[in-house]
């Protein structure tokens, strides 16, 4: 059933249930998400072995690619939607839906040729060696052709969330994950398809996802509706929308290149085993790490929303709450990993002891400043919610750039496959630090525009 579409619930509701009603599906959703990465890997670890896990994380960054331009057209367009619905002009938030499902099709339909043309230099740049390029190029010469729908997919259920309806577009993520899970035990164990039905099962379940998402904005009882109007590119729409979108598509561009690199050392550094360990441990991060991403995806309407309606005490107050919510994620989510990292690698293999004793000292050193993070995240989301693309732009740049991709090349020089390893916790912690100062200094204005104009 869809959700009330009242417009003054996000005025009037207490800032945790709103937190609690937009961040709560977003978890649950980022977490159904993350299903298509591991159970990917857990059904090829234990059919196909460690070589099979390694040739999924040599695809992974040309799909994260994707997912950036994901980012980019969904953040956007949710922000811009929200602060047009909190200042009540519906027309202005079908356009913003509207041009943000305009960027997926064009540029999704001209990376997805892209991808398709360039599937082995691309897995060349992710560190592929000559005895895993086959079994990869299997992979993503697969996988790229749901590319089109899952970037429809993602940027849908960001809109979806925007519009007040945030467990429709949990909806989304779960359908796909579970429809997921379904066809890669019948594509993997029954029919034996190894690699390739991973691929195949992931495609048809993001084909899914993107229908999910069509129904929503084609019923009569939607809030906003999809229409060919609407799609019509209206530049001063797009500018904006990429304006705000640009911040989360460069820290995932950023994270592309950072994955690369690390494929790479570990491929140097360590072999085919280490490559093999870095997939696990991006799979496991992305059920660490990634859920509290999505309590800052569930603050950035309210963000918009309250800003927009000129309610700053709420938008302090929702700052003050996910600031919290994630710094306890990660503590939890640190804990978990130092006490229980052998435990997780056994779900993909067994057997390799080998294995399991490298990519859970991975984990442990990645994981070393992990709730230190929650800053960071609370930040950008706030910057984007505000439409503050320039500091949010800045802000991904120093946690990224020159926190995380420029040890990136000195640290392995130094310390071999541990330096690779050990630059995610010195991203986490000197990051966060750069990111409570936007932070104080975003408060600070608030507070000052709240004195100087009293509502």
């Amino acid at each position: 059933m869809m959700e009330d579409h009242s417009a003054h619930f996000m005025e009037t509701e207490s800032i945790p249930r709103l937190l609690a009603r937009f961040a709560g599906p977003a978890i649950v959703g980022m977490l159904a998400n993350a299903l298509y990465n591991i159970v990917d890997r857990v059904f090829v670890g234990h059919v196909v072995g460690a070589d099979g896990i390694a040739a999924i994380a040599l695809g992974f960054p040309c799909m994260l690619f994707f997912f950036a331009f994901a980012m980019l057209a969904g953040v956007g367009g949710a922000s811009r939607l929200a602060l047009q619905l909190g200042a009540k002009n519906v027309q202005g938030a079908e356009q913003a839906l509207g041009n943000a499902m305009f960027l997926c099709l064009s540029a999704g339909t001209f990376f997805l040729v892209c991808g398709v043309l360039l599937v082995e230099p691309i897995l060349r740049l992710s560190g592929a060696s000559d005895a895993l390029l086959p079994t990869a190029r299997e992979y993503l010469s697969v996988v790229l052709w749901g590319v089109l729908f899952s970037t429809l997919s993602y940027t849908g259920s960001c809109c979806i969330r925007a519009c007040g309806s945030p467990a429709y577009a949990m909806g989304t993520q779960v359908v796909g994950a579970l429809a997921n899970v379904a066809l890669d035990a019948w594509f993997v164990l029954k029919l034996e398809m190894g690699v390739r039905g991973a691929a195949a099962a992931t495609v048809i379940s993001q084909v899914l996802a993107a229908l999910w998402v069509a129904v929503y904005f084609l019923t009569p009882w939607a809030r906003l509706r999809l229409n060919l109007r609407a799609l019509t590119p209206h530049w001063k729409t797009l500018r904006r929308i990429a304006a705000v979108g640009t911040p989360p598509f460069l820290m995932d561009m950023n994270f592309v290149l950072v994955l690369g690199l690390v494929n790479a050392a570990a491929s140097k550094y360590g072999g085919n085993l280490a490559v093999s360990a870095t997939g696990i441990f991006m799979s496991l991060d992305s059920l660490l790490f990634m859920p509290a991403i999505a309590v800052g995806e569930g603050m950035l309407p309210i963000v918009g929303y309250n800003y927009g309606a000129r309610r700053l005490d709420r938008v302090r107050e929702t700052i003050k709450w996910t600031l919290g919510i994630t710094s306890i994620f990660y503590g939890i989510s640190f804990l978990t990993v130092q006490t229980c990292a052998e435990f997780f690698v056994r779900l993909f293999n067994r057997s390799d002891e080998a294995f399991i004793a490298l990519t859970a000292r991975a984990l442990r050193i990645s994981y070393l400043a992990a709730p230190a993070a929650g800053v960071a995240i609370a930040a950008n989301s706030t910057l984007e919610g505000l439409g503050r693309a320039r500091d949010a732009l800045a802000l991904s740049f120093a946690r990224f750039f020159l926190f995380l991709l420029l040890p990136l090349f000195i640290l392995p020089r130094l310390w071999g496959l541990y330096g690779a390893w050990s630059c995610f916790p010195l991203a986490d912690a000197a990051g966060s630090a750069v990111s409570l100062l936007y932070l104080h200094r975003v408060m600070k204005e608030m507070n000052a525009s709240q004195r100087d104009h009293p509502s």
